[in-house]
């Protein structure tokens, strides 16, 4: 017998989901509040002759500065509120679904956006006045990222996130920038069409988009485990992109490099944990063995991200390469198949979300030091440039080796704890199983966390053991300071209170 469905029904189905996505439908609003405010700004700067240039300049960016980070401060009071408020619940005819993680997954992404404004206040960066409501709707898209269960919310999400990265990749308007925005574009657009492909299978195979459904998993289960395993591997295609994981991660470098320093410390963190989250979902919806493709892809991009990151001069590259070697340990989680596998990835991508922003506010801070006459030929982010600096500023100096410590995975901080996590569900399910492909895995991921300390400690190294250049100087102001110890302190805390952190972890 066919249910019924009424208009007034669905409209306020409609509307209680409209009210319960609050502060995605508030974000939406700030979106279209900063591009109005912005062509405002940009006229009444223009009229003001009787001030100079540079007074109309700051106030122009201050104003869209100032309304974007009240907007994201408020959005993530209301994430927060949430939690007590919301139950499990399906929106919008079970598109999305709001639970305890998809809320605890959109603070993260929120908070991601606060340090990235944070980054640029303290780095006096000035941008136009487009870059703000660009900002705004990479968390939007974010946001309905973690909260969707049906296929092709998640495309249509992961499209506005890819969409306003392309636009921010290139913001920079140097030939360099626009490099690697199109490689960007091509690889996410080429990305994009193979998950569309292998979604569409899965829709003509279970007769369903939404991959919390029964039907879901009975429709693929029914179906021939070889047909069904290609259309979901063409479906994690686009995820994998998200993720910078191999085979998909050869745009990550040149993106890296050519892209705001501050946009980049946010690619290296918000799209992964809204991702990660996705994938996570899709893994638990879908019956098939995906144990040994994981282990393959974990393994690959571990191997690669460390074993190509030995040979870079640039630390932006370097960097780049490290986050595809740590998206290799985030998915040893997932390799698991594990309760504990799933709360590791958590834990890791939390660490991430500290250790990343602090490397990338470090370097981004000595590249740009006042009096770093850097020739046109060499990057300012060249490794060379940061000889001497722990000598001349050793707060700074201790900053980044407690920052590079925690990437190598060594204690005293979080980073060993991330570690070890995930290296522990990934040997308890090796032991259930016996499966020859984890203890490959288990042995090569050693053997890479021993080899990724030389590039780690490569600029500790520079730092303290080189001598600078003569007349070199190199001070913080209270505001950076108090920023990078702001993101550093975290990654010592949850080395002595990580148990604290897995608990919240455990109640999600």
């Amino acid at each position: 017998m066919t249910k019924k469905i009424y208009l007034a029904d669905l409209l306020e189905h409609i509307l209680e989901s409209l009210n319960i996505i609050s502060p995605e439908v508030f974000l939406g609003a700030v979106f279209l509040l900063l591009i109005i405010a912005e062509l405002f700004l940009y006229k009444y700067a223009s009229q003001k002759t009787d001030l100079s240039e540079s007074t109309n300049e700051n106030t122009y960016q201050n104003t869209l500065w100032g309304i974007t980070l009240i907007s994201v401060l408020i959005a993530l009071n209301q994430v927060i509120l949430q939690f007590s408020n919301t139950n499990d619940t399906f929106l919008f005819g079970e598109m999305l679904i709001l639970d305890s993680k998809a809320i605890f997954f959109k603070a993260l992404n929120t908070l991601s956006v606060f340090f990235l404004l944070a980054h640029i206040y303290v780095s006096k960066r000035k941008y136009a006045g487009e870059f703000y409501p660009l900002v705004i709707s990479v968390l939007i898209g974010l946001n309905l990222m973690t909260m969707s269960v049906n296929l092709l919310m998640i495309y249509l999400s992961i499209e506005i996130v890819s969409i306003s990265s392309y636009i921010l990749t290139a913001f920079n308007k140097t030939r360099k920038a626009a490099e690697g925005g199109l490689k960007y574009i091509l690889f996410g657009a080429a990305a994009s069409a193979v998950m569309l492909y292998g979604m569409s299978l899965l829709y003509g195979m279970t007769g369903t988009l939404n991959i919390a459904s029964p039907d879901f998993s009975r429709g693929i289960a029914q179906t021939d485990n070889i047909a069904s395993t290609i259309a979901i591997v063409l479906t994690l295609c686009g995820f994998l992109f998200k993720i910078s994981a191999s085979p998909f991660h050869i745009w990550t470098p040149d993106v890296y490099q050519s892209a705001p320093t501050p946009i980049v410390a946010f690619f290296a963190v918000a799209p992964k944990i809204a991702a990660f989250l996705v994938i996570i979902r899709f893994y638990s919806a879908v019956p098939n063995d995906l144990q040994v493709l994981t282990a393959v892809i974990a393994l690959a991009s571990i191997t690669f991200g460390n074993f190509s990151a030995l040979w870079q001069k640039d630390t932006k590259r370097l960097l780049a390469y490290s986050t595809i070697a740590h998206t290799g340990f985030m998915l040893i989680g997932l390799v698991t198949l594990s309760e504990l596998g799933v709360k590791s990835v958590v834990f890791y991508l939390i660490v991430s979300l500290f250790t990343n922003f602090s490397a990338f506010l470090l370097i981004d801070l000595a590249a740009n030091r006042t009096g770093n006459d850097v020739p046109e030929s060499t990057s300012k982010f060249a490794i060379d440039n940061f000889k001497g600096l722990g000598r001349i500023n050793p707060l700074f100096g201790i900053l980044v080796v407690i920052v590079m410590i925690s990437l190598a995975g060594l204690p005293p901080t979080a980073g060993f704890f991330a570690k070890l996590n995930v290296f522990s569900a990934l040997w308890e399910a090796y032991q259930l199983s016996g499966r020859q492909i984890l203890l490959l895995l288990f042995a090569f991921g050693l053997l890479n966390t021993v080899i990724s300390l030389f590039f780690y400690l490569k600029i500790p190294f520079l730092m303290f053991f080189k001598e600078s250049e003569e007349g070199q100087t190199f001070q913080l102001s209270t505001e950076q300071l108090a920023l990078a110890i702001l993101l550093v302190l975290p990654i010592l805390l949850l080395f002595f209170k990580a148990d604290w952190l897995m608990n919240i972890i455990s109640q999600l």
